[in-house]
């Protein structure tokens, strides 16, 4: 009897043993949290900067980056599946970034008037906007940080895990984190290292390949990240992401290795209470999609959507290019046209002669010409020109935008007619926002 005893109770020791070793962890946040978050982030990349040269050879440059991040977030009920169940508000202390290219220093800080911003998760990346105004685009890319902890969120297991499991992350989840717009190959495993203390430590490691903005992008990440199981909450990530980018045709390559950390924890002081959290809406509005372009020599100021990039500026000319699913569909071309009395402008008929001699032989026929008025008080004569360039059938379509005080300026948007219908009246939507700002 006393031998039944024994073995039965090794039996039982050794069931207990294998128990604990199989014990699973849940490394979810709750659905429904109410908790202010306060997030700290830091970011130092090096590498290289590649432009194109005349020789159509690329030419490299040094490049180091700091950036630094501090917001207080609050997650926001899901508004679908997927990535459409990632959102959040934030209210962001400060933004920076200090960019080095060879001996040039670029310092970029976010805007005072950009503090509250709605957070949501999407396919290509996290859409980050505020919900009363326009952002600039540098704004944009200082929100823009790689290892987003949104983004991070939606790549922890879907089911219980054991210490030593791994797990795929999701296509969709994978694309979010690195950024990509369209993603062609897709793969990022993670895996539950350890747990002490009531602290899950996870890694992720894998690849991802795409395209962004019309280039060619692969970016491989190495990173740890921490859970914390008694506050069910994610707390920590360190993060190698290592990144080659093609030349585009709005902007230059990048062959870049940033490291990526941030600690995340519940606020002891400011909080962000349930009234502002109704107030935001489960679709995005039409400001979502806009950003405000300021000029740094002109005075003057428009609004245009996010396909459209600053390619050039400079005190005589501003070039934009739009990028559309990895297509370029126009380019515009802003001058500052000579100022001329109150209540006047260029007059209809010079400004179509002097789109002729501009075009010469590439010119074909006027197919389009009219005088609008906006609301503000803004004259825009409006002259669509067919033609054809370097074997393609073109359509330019040219503004001239003139305030009630006499300051004036030309739009030039050269567009493939192929590509007409792509365009889709995005140019006078930028020209109707012309503001031209009273000089300090």
């Amino acid at each position: 009897m006393r031998s039944v005893f024994l073995l039965t109770s090794i039996l039982t020791s050794g069931l207990m043993v294998s128990s604990a070793v199989a014990e699973s962890y849940s490394l979810k946040e709750p659905l429904s949290d109410g908790r202010t978050y306060q997030v700290q982030v830091s970011v130092q990349g090096k590498g290289t900067l590649e432009t194109p040269t005349q020789e159509k050879t690329a030419l490299e440059m040094p490049l180091e980056v700091q950036a630094s991040a501090a917001f207080y977030e609050r997650r926001l009920a899901s508004a679908g599946r997927d990535e459409r169940a990632w959102r959040s508000l934030r209210k962001y202390d400060n933004a920076r970034s200090d960019i080095k290219v060879r001996n040039q220093v670029t310092n970029l800080r976010l805007a005072s008037t950009v503090r509250d911003v709605i957070c949501e998760g999407r396919r290509e990346g996290v859409l980050y906007y505020t919900s009363n105004m326009p952002m600039r685009r540098v704004d944009l890319d200082l929100l823009t940080t790689p290892g987003d902890p949104l983004a991070l969120l939606a790549m922890l297991p879907a089911q219980d895990v054991e210490v030593g499991d791994t797990w795929s992350v999701p296509q969709w989840a994978a694309q979010m984190f690195v950024a990509i717009e369209a993603a062609t190959s897709t793969d990022i495993t993670g895996k539950l290292l350890s747990v002490e203390n009531d602290i899950a430590t996870m890694q992720f490691t894998g690849e991802v390949s795409g395209a962004t903005a019309g280039a060619t992008s692969k970016i491989i990440i190495n990173g740890t990240a921490t859970f914390d199981l008694a506050q069910t909450m994610l707390t920590s990530l360190k993060l190698i992401q290592q990144e080659e980018r093609s030349i585009s045709t709005v902007s230059p390559g990048i062959k870049v290795t940033a490291t990526v950390q941030w600690q995340r924890g519940v606020s002891s002081g400011a909080k962000i209470g349930d009234k502002e959290i109704e107030g935001v809406p489960f679709d995005p509005p039409t400001i979502a999609s806009l950003l405000l372009f300021q000029s740094k020599h002109w005075d003057v100021s428009f609004i245009h959507d996010r396909t459209w990039y600053v390619f050039q500026e400079t005190p005589e000319v501003v070039v934009l290019r739009m990028v559309e699913n990895g297509s370029l569909i126009s380019q515009c071309n802003i001058a500052r046209i000579g100022d001329v009395q109150p209540g006047e402008h260029v007059s209809p008929e010079k400004f179509e002669n002097d789109i002729k001699v501009s075009l010469g032989d590439q010119f074909s026929q006027i197919v389009d010409q009219q005088e609008l008025r906006t609301e503000s008080g803004l004259y825009i004569n409006r002259v669509v020109a067919a033609g054809s360039a370097n074997g393609l059938e073109m359509a330019w379509i040219y503004y001239l935008c003139a305030a009630e005080n006499g300051r004036q300026l030309s739009f030039v948007y050269a567009v493939e007619s192929s590509n007409l219908e792509a365009l889709s009246g995005r140019d006078v939507s930028i020209v109707e926002s012309v503001e031209f700002v009273p000089a300090e």
